[in-house]
């Protein structure tokens, strides 16, 4: 059965002005410390000439984490760092750790991006 269903836009632009503000209290805030290290591997990869790449990692994992957030408001709240976005075989992945606590079974995830824009849409399942 579905528990709840979760979507979120983001214009790449407005990040990228938040991370320009305070970048290092803003990844704290957002990522967890994997995805954290993940993030400063890629922007070392792209020396400081192509910045789409992390940024488009940093706007998967703050679209994806709003969507699950708004999948399971009002009966659970989730933090950022309650939910790590990771990769297997290609697509994206929920890791929830206290996932039973917030009555989650499986979870299904998307993003898709067209220029400026990134969308990400989680379904929960109950257990």
């Amino acid at each position: 059965m579905i528990l709840g269903i979760g979507v979120d836009i983001l214009h790449l632009p407005r990040l990228k002005g938040l991370l320009s503000r305070r970048p290092d209290r803003f990844l704290t805030r957002i990522l967890t410390e994997v995805e954290q290290k993940e993030f400063k591997a890629l922007q070392e990869q792209a020396g400081g000439a192509d910045q789409e790449g992390p940024l488009r990692y940093l706007g998967a994992r703050w679209a994806l984490k709003e969507a699950s957030y708004k999948a399971l408001y009002p009966h659970h709240k989730l933090t950022w760092q309650d939910v790590t976005v990771s990769k297997q075989d290609g697509k994206p992945t929920l890791i929830i750790p206290r996932k039973e606590h917030f009555g989650i079974g499986k979870s299904h995830c998307s993003v898709s991006h067209d220029g400026e824009y990134l969308v990400g849409q989680v379904v929960f399942e109950s257990p």
